[in-house]
């Protein structure tokens, strides 16, 4: 008796085990689907008849797609998501959003994405000096990314100056 219980016991288990097993796989298939699905492209768009407002949220998502596309190589440690590739990404979101809110004239979210452009430009130079003392990196680099950092707090300081004055 006891071995005929252990015996449903363990067949129980193994069925269950395959039955979650084939729920992971599956919802992995439907994933997987939706990632090798091919991106709606702008040449599927009339592109031509969007308004500039319309263009550069585009930049803007699209940025974010990338952003988030480094991150998951990131979060799964493979050198495409490296600190300094994130930081730039981050960095170029920030400068479309810039490019959106200066159209827009919406102050507060230009000051925000100003702000984010020069914490995400400071992270990306920290990363390059990382990599210069670790011997990746080469001198233009890093000069490279400072001009970049300089030019945002330029950009920053000269619209805050604008925007602030009557």
């Amino acid at each position: 008796m006891k071995k005929t219980a252990l015996f449903a016991m363990n067949l129980l288990l193994f069925c269950a085990g395959l039955f979650c097993f084939h729920l992971t796989a599956q919802t992995g298939a439907e994933n997987k689907a939706k990632e090798d699905a091919p991106p709606t492209s702008l040449l599927d768009r009339k592109i031509e008849e969007s308004s500039e407002r319309e263009l550069l949220e585009l930049k803007v998502a699209s940025h974010q797609k990338l952003v988030d596309s480094i991150s998951a190589y990131s979060r799964a440690g493979s050198p495409a998501g490296s600190a300094y590739r994130l930081a730039e990404a981050h960095a170029n979101i920030a400068a479309a959003e810039v490019e959106l809110y200066r159209h827009t004239g919406e102050k507060e979210k230009l000051f925000a994405a100003l702000k984010a452009r020069v914490e995400a430009l400071s992270d990306k130079l920290r990363a390059v000096l990382l990599g210069y003392e670790a011997g990746a990196v080469s001198q233009e680099v890093v000069c490279a990314t400072e001009i970049q950092l300089l030019d945002a707090l330029l950009e920053q300081k000269r619209i805050m100056e604008s925007l602030s004055t009557p």
